[in-house]
């Protein structure tokens, strides 16, 4: 190994440290990056959260759409209890069927 002058030594002692410096600059710049994608992630997921929400809430509609349905297309039973003598039925499915 040759034998170096303290001047290269100085100067090979600022070279690593302006590596060492730049590769932290860049090490810093992908944490940033990073934390940006994290953030975006976060927000979409965030959004797509609501959206479930908001077709989960549509399912519940739709259910409670179709008991209500189901209610109204079946007025011959009054209470659970008996059997209304009126033949209402048959009228309001023709009507309902024909809305769709």
């Amino acid at each position: 190994m040759d034998k170096l002058s303290p001047e290269e030594i100085q100067l090979r002692a600022h070279q690593v440290t302006d590596e060492s410096l730049e590769s932290r600059r860049r090490i810093l710049g992908l944490a940033i990056e990073s934390q940006d994608a994290g953030i975006k992630t976060i927000t979409l997921l965030d959004e797509q959260g609501e959206q479930l929400n908001h077709i989960e809430g549509m399912d519940q509609i739709n259910k409670d759409m179709r008991d209500a349905e189901k209610t109204l297309t079946e007025p011959n039973k009054c209470c659970g209890l008996c059997i209304c003598p009126c033949n209402r039925t048959k009228n309001f499915e023709k009507l309902s069927s024909g809305l769709r």
